[in-house]
């Protein structure tokens, strides 16, 4: 790296891939289990002489689960990539071979690489509609988001808990509207029936969008008090700097968020309700990448050091 440099942009692009998996595997299973819930399966088939209309919201809701697997894949596969640009840089700055770095790596690479060959299998085989998949999805995610929590330091504790709360918030909002809303947005469903799912999901997805964003809440100031050190190092340094950046956006994300709560989300069940509320969770998606951005970058920089 060039001495003069504080970060290098391919470390700061695999680390966003690697935010971008925990992102994708995480917010699958939060749609799966926080906003369809047990809408799925054979229990969900109506009947014959059911309410036609229960028997398309089932249909839709498969769908939509179906395509939350499909971006559970891809999450998947940039979990794979970012696992490999780490042992492609530690191999190069100790001048070893790929192999021997990951030898090197231990029980921590191998169960990685195992958590990441068993959620390939489980989420393709939930993508071909097997519900029963989708259960070993949901514990081997947690897994590998939580692998680091008994480091024994507090980074390695606070950390996995930051990421996994953002993207329980942000990751589920991204499925919700790429999955969820769009599925419901598709001619195969009646406009009643679509403001009604629509407005289900939505409401179901505000419980673990809270929970999500508490979680990001508490674990960031730990991180961020523990990287700074002294209050004034949040305006001194360039990891301050790219903090505040960053606490700004945030800021911006949970305005939206509270803008649909308060007045996007009434109108929800009402005609026009489901393109509005995916105009504006568009909108805060687009903002969420951005903080995305600064977060790799932030753990790309160095932290600030204590004056002697």
């Amino acid at each position: 790296m060039d001495p003069k440099a504080l970060f290098e942009w391919r470390d700061v692009t695999f680390q966003y891939i690697g935010f971008l998996s925990s992102f994708a595997t995480i917010g699958a299973i939060g749609f799966r289990y926080g906003v369809l819930r047990d809408g799925l399966g054979p229990s969900a088939d109506p009947g014959p002489s059911a309410d036609p209309g229960a028997s398309v919201d089932s249909a839709t809701m498969g769908v939509a689960a179906r395509r939350a697997a499909g971006l559970g894949l891809v999450g998947v596969g940039c979990g794979g990539v970012s696992m490999l640009a780490g042992l492609l840089k530690r191999a190069a700055s100790k001048h070893q071979e790929l192999v021997d770095v990951f030898r090197a790596g231990g029980a921590p690479a191998i169960a990685q690489l195992v958590l990441l060959a068993l959620l390939l299998v489980a989420f393709w085989l939930a993508w071909r509609g097997r519900a029963g998949s989708w259960p070993v999805a949901g514990a081997g995610a947690l897994a590998l988001a939580l692998r680091e929590v008994l480091d024994g330091r507090i980074s390695g504790m606070v950390n996995p808990l930051h990421v996994l709360g953002a993207s329980a918030w942000l990751g589920t909002l991204f499925v919700l509207v790429a999955c969820g809303i769009g599925a419901y947005l598709e001619p195969a469903a009646s406009g009643d029936e679509r403001e009604r799912s629509v407005a289900r999901m939505v409401n179901r997805f505000a419980v673990i969008g809270l929970g999500g964003a508490t979680l990001v809440a508490l674990t960031g100031v730990t991180t961020a008090w523990t990287h700074l050190k002294v209050l004034d190092a949040l305006w001194t340094t360039p990891y301050g700097k790219v903090l505040m950046a960053k606490l700004g956006l945030v800021a911006l994300v949970v305005g939206l968020g509270g803008w649909n709560w308060r007045r996007v989300g009434p109108s929800l069940g009402a005609p026009g309700g489901a393109q509005r509320i995916q105009r504006t969770a568009t909108t805060e998606l687009w903002i969420a990448g951005a903080v995305l951005l600064l977060t790799a970058i932030l753990v790309s920089v160095p932290s600030p050091k204590l004056p002697h």
